[in-house]
């Protein structure tokens, strides 16, 4: 298990693509749709997303997608180091996603800042993106992350 980066550690500019990779299935969709109460027919209805929806099958619940996309990148960047999300700014869904895609993320490093409150810790903003099996952009979003400082020898 190879721990999270530390604030120190992160560098403006620097890229991922992370290893991680998930095909969804149409069971993911039912059962987050269901744990989170949206009860919307478009994620929950095959009937309904069939006959009366443009996409003619069920459209994958978009916050599901983004936190596949987020965990896979978290794995990499912050495991064990992250103290909170901050802050989650300018989500788009540019594609929509379905049952059997493959979901794939990467990572740009944007700006690094001291936290104001704390001296173990900075804020670390992040572009994030993720990709479907055929390279599709389905969806973005810039997040800050608080991230633990490098621990001081004592």
């Amino acid at each position: 298990t190879m721990p999270g980066l530390f604030f120190e550690q992160f560098e403006v500019g620097a890229e991922y693509q992370h290893a991680l990779s998930r095909s969804v299935t149409q069971f993911d969709n039912i059962w987050y749709s269901c744990i989170t109460l949206n009860t919307q027919p478009l994620h929950l209805n095959i009937d309904f997303s069939v006959t009366k929806s443009p996409q003619k099958k069920p459209l994958f619940n978009s916050l599901y997608t983004m936190s596949v996309v987020l965990g896979q990148a978290n794995s990499e960047l912050t495991r064990g180091t992250m103290i909170e999300t901050v802050r989650v700014d300018d989500v788009e869904y540019p594609r929509s996603v379905f049952a059997d895609d493959t979901l794939y993320s990467r990572t740009k490093v944007l700006g690094l800042e001291p936290c104001t409150d704390r001296d173990d810790a900075g804020i670390v903003e992040l572009y994030q993106e993720g990709l479907n099996q055929h390279g599709e952009v389905i969806m973005t979003c810039r997040r800050k992350v608080m991230v633990r400082k490098t621990p001081v020898a004592a």
